[in-house]
């Protein structure tokens, strides 16, 4: 095993985590190229509660990830809707 400069040891890549890092930097690529964006989220506890009240999130699924973005997604395209509305009034 090698030791990196600052004296930690360097683990030795296989071919799998090889292969989900190159469909990571496609994935990147290809979202660059359709010009969209990908941001961390951080929701706090009054989020959670909309997403459970309006999106229907199960309390027991919050620490399900994909479960989460979707529910987070529909809240958003909710609001930004509502926002659109309000701004033609």
């Amino acid at each position: 095993m090698a030791l990196t400069p600052i004296g930690m040891a360097m683990v030795e890549k296989t071919a799998d985590f090889r292969q989900r890092r190159a469909d990571d930097v496609r994935r990147c690529r290809a979202r660059q190229a359709r010009g969209a964006a990908c941001y961390y989220i951080e929701c706090d506890a009054e989020t959670f509660d909309l997403l459970v009240r309006f999106e229907g999130l199960d309390p027991n699924k919050t620490n399900d990830r994909q479960v989460v973005a979707h529910a987070l997604g529909r809240l958003l395209r909710r609001a930004l809707g509502a926002l659109l509305r309000e701004a033609v009034r």
